[in-house]
């Protein structure tokens, strides 16, 4: 699935192709029980739509389930990749400042110890110029804020924000750049606000974060700012 799923991301496949499970079975010499499982997936993301007589399609973008992460890694090195970045940047800017005025009012100790913890690995990363372990701990520094809100609704909305920061961590993207130094002291700056139970400095210091990250990666204000 994950081989044409981002075919059909990326292009390859262009809207209202048609494909049969004949020829994916070929193409990749799996078994037809694989291509139906495949196929069925592909559908409940909304990409493909079987048609009697007329074959399964592949669907405009509209009908994607483009918050699944999935499809969110499938886009990411796709001919839109900047515009669907440009788009969750956005979806972080909404939400992102909210999880962290919840997240303040409750400032409790091993939570922001937590934080500061993948702050730190973020730093030492950033030092050795560790693409791989700065990924892993700024991704566990947004997780930890998030459920730190304790919110049910921001839970569903987990998977499809840390899948927006590994779209952003794309192989055709710098990761370090001249303005890493200084998000990582906007990181320290949420940690001190939701340390000290401040909602408002913590919402304004997430957005301010947000903000910074979509100029630093896209060169340009998010979609939600313009």
């Amino acid at each position: 699935m994950d081989a044409l799923g981002r075919r059909i991301a990326q292009g390859d496949l262009p809207v209202g192709s048609v494909i049969s499970p004949e020829q994916i079975g070929a193409e990749y010499e799996v078994s037809r029980s694989v291509v139906r499982e495949a196929l069925r997936a592909l559908e409940i993301l909304g990409m493909i739509r079987p048609r009697h007589k007329a074959g399964t399609t592949i669907q405009p973008q509209a009908a994607w389930a483009l918050l699944n992460p999935q499809v969110i890694d499938w886009r990411a090195d796709g001919p839109d990749a900047d515009t669907q970045l440009g788009e969750l940047m956005a979806l972080r800017e909404a939400v992102e400042p909210a999880a962290a005025k919840i997240t303040a009012l409750h400032g409790e100790d091993a939570l922001v110890t937590g934080l500061q913890e993948h702050l730190d690995r973020m730093r030492e990363a950033y030092g050795r110029r560790n693409r791989a372990a700065f990924i892993e701990a700024d991704t566990a520094f947004h997780r930890t804020m998030l459920e730190g809100a304790a919110n049910s609704v921001f839970s569903q909305l987990v998977q499809t924000l840390l899948a927006t920061l590994h779209a952003r961590y794309s192989d055709r993207r710098r990761l370090f750049t001249s303005d890493t130094a200084a998000s990582l002291d906007r990181h320290e700056r949420l940690i001190q606000a939701i340390a000290a139970q401040d909602p408002e400095a913590a919402a304004a210091a997430a957005l301010t974060l947000v903000r910074a990250t979509g100029v630093e990666v896209l060169g340009t204000v998010t979609a939600s700012e313009q």
